[in-house]
């Protein structure tokens, strides 16, 4: 081995050994900040939590509050254990309202005109401005679609399930079966705030007269 030689293999030896010095280092600092990252991580999720709450909990307070009258839905058992499904003459829109080829979970706006007999569907768009400005006793809702027809077997009488995240109502104990056989007799009216984006928040059902409102979630 010549003189060069050693001097390469020494100085190689040097840069393993800094190496692996510093990865020891590193591995001490997060061994030692471990727990205080898994604490941030945590507070994180937190805040994103209570971000979400309160943004719903807004919403409930200050949306604009519309009754949709419930209608009865499938499958036979509403009642699953602690909430009833819901169902709504505004969760089936006609195809003839958008065009184009729908899939499930696509995004909707469906805007709503309120006459004597209750809300109803007037229009339908990918986007809210699509959807068109709301005129006095109008409101838009954001939904998901939750079927619809394939654009090749699609007839004037098809129509589309929208979802708009108030199918379901978490029942106090006791009256599960109770709303379920009121909402069979079409005698429930559901409750709905309604931001300035469309989303929507169900704030409780009338059964029968009688008020059933959700707890506050804080």
């Amino acid at each position: 081995m010549t003189e060069g030689d050693g001097v390469s293999a020494q100085r190689s030896h040097a840069r393993t050994a800094t190496m692996q010095t510093a990865s020891k280092q590193i591995t001490a600092w997060l061994g030692h900040w471990r727990y205080a990252l898994l604490a941030l991580v945590a507070l994180g999720q937190a805040a994103v939590l209570v971000y979400m709450v309160a943004d719903r909990e807004a919403l409930l307070a200050n949306g604009r509050a519309i009754d949709l009258k419930v209608v009865p839905v499938d499958p036979r058992d509403l009642f699953r254990g602690d909430y009833v499904t819901l169902s709504y003459d505004i969760s089936r829109i006609p195809k003839s309202m958008i065009a184009g080829e729908l899939r499930r979970g696509d995004k909707l706006f469906v805007r709503l005109a309120h006459d004597v007999e209750g809300w109803k569907p007037v229009a339908a768009a990918r986007t809210r401005q699509e959807a068109g400005s709301a005129g006095a006793g109008e409101i838009v809702l954001a939904g998901r679609v939750r079927f619809a027809p394939r654009v090749f077997t699609t007839s004037a009488d098809q129509s589309i399930s929208v979802n708009y995240g108030i199918e379901k109502f978490f029942v106090p104990e006791g009256v599960g079966r109770e709303i379920e056989k009121e909402v069979r007799a079409k005698d429930v009216t559901a409750h709905v705030a309604v931001g300035t984006d469309g989303i929507a928040a169900l704030k409780g059902l009338t059964v029968s007269g009688v008020r059933y409102d959700l707890p506050p979630l804080f």
